[in-house]
């Protein structure tokens, strides 16, 4: 029997230990929190670690264990993570795949800005007036707070982890301005947040198709609002889940 290491913590992560352990082979999953495991379905031959390891931490763990390779389907935004994974494989001789996830393309909607980073998203936003829905999770929330008046203007969309709750309330987004829900959402309820919270902004990352973009932007545009998307870290090593599933191409 096979035996896989999976870091996962996106939609493709879930899918593919779905599709491994549908074949007969062994799977251990990392994920960074106690929610990401909780998306996880049981299974008798998967087991699951939910903590953030750094970089000696992760090649102890392939060390200990038999892995035939290892996956890394972390969130493309995750640039350190994977760069880690990448090293600690490579430390323990194992074999290593990055799953990508596929840009979005063709954006065609009017009011789109385009930035490098969270810090440019700030920049171009202190010279603004209006609400901002800010979809892009909690772990750079923390520089929203340099806007004059975030605590007024922006609301925050992130998962319903109650650490991550503690850490946004304790930065000041708090009560509506603090909105917890698991994605991907459709164009609907994109449409219905951004008229609840009046929004002039929607702040988001090319979260791809299984993250729901184009959703995002499509409810954006129909309300006639600006959306400022952060540019992901550009990759073009690595195989998608399709072409696992597809192209039967498992290690």
């Amino acid at each position: 029997m096979k035996h896989y290491l999976v870091f996962a913590g996106t939609t493709e992560g879930r899918l593919l230990t779905e599709y491994l352990l549908n074949q007969g082979a062994k799977v251990h999953v990392c994920v960074a929190t106690e929610y990401g495991r909780i998306l996880l379905s049981k299974h008798k031959n998967l087991s699951i670690s939910s903590q953030r390891l750094d970089q000696v931490e992760m090649h102890q763990l392939m060390a200990a264990g038999d892995f035939h390779c290892i996956f890394d389907a972390t969130h493309p935004y995750a640039v350190i993570v994977s760069e880690n994974i990448r090293s600690a494989a490579q430390k323990a001789l194992l074999p290593y795949y990055r799953i990508l996830r596929p840009a979005s393309k063709n954006i065609e909607a009017r009011k789109i800005i385009h930035v490098n980073s969270m810090e440019e998203a700030v920049t171009y936003l202190e010279t603004s007036t209006g609400n901002i829905l800010v979809t892009t999770g909690s772990k750079e929330l923390h520089k929203l707070c340099q806007l004059s008046n975030y605590q007024e203007r922006v609301y925050a969309r992130i998962l319903p982890n109650p650490h991550m709750v503690t850490a946004c309330y304790h930065l000041g987004f708090q009560g509506k301005h603090l909105i917890c829900m698991q994605g991907p959402f459709s164009q609907e309820l994109n449409t219905a947040l951004l008229k609840y919270t009046q929004a002039s902004f929607l702040l988001t990352k090319d979260s791809g198709s299984q993250g729901g973009f184009m959703e995002k932007i499509l409810s954006a545009e129909k309300e006639g609002i600006t959306t400022i998307v952060i540019g992901r870290p550009p990759e073009t090593d690595g195989i998608t889940l399709e072409d696992i599933i597809s192209g039967n191409l498992i290690p």
